[in-house]
């Protein structure tokens, strides 16, 4: 299940970032709970080395990786049948 919310994700950059991906990206997965409402509640990093690299996926005022995580949330919480709290975060290494 860990391994499908990283590919949901993964997925959803290709789809609006795809030739800007910048090769030293790295995708992590930080944390992943089950709350006491039933909700799911999931931490990704994405981490780049440059802060040129982290303005292309944020864009302006986070609208970029702010449409990723709405779409990947979504598709998420098809798959999994629960509400869930994706949070991803872009940092510089």
């Amino acid at each position: 299940m860990k391994n499908i919310s990283l590919e949901v994700v993964r997925e959803k950059l290709l789809d609006h970032i795809h030739q800007e991906i910048p090769y030293t990206l790295e995708h992590r997965l930080i944390d992943w709970k089950d709350l006491k409402d039933g909700s799911l509640r999931i931490e990704q990093h994405l981490i780049v080395s440059k802060p040129s690299q982290r303005r292309i996926l944020i864009r302006e005022k986070g609208s970029k990786i702010g449409r990723i995580g709405m779409e990947a949330n979504e598709e998420l919480r098809s798959i999994f049948k629960k509400d869930m709290h994706l949070i991803i975060q872009v940092r510089v290494a």
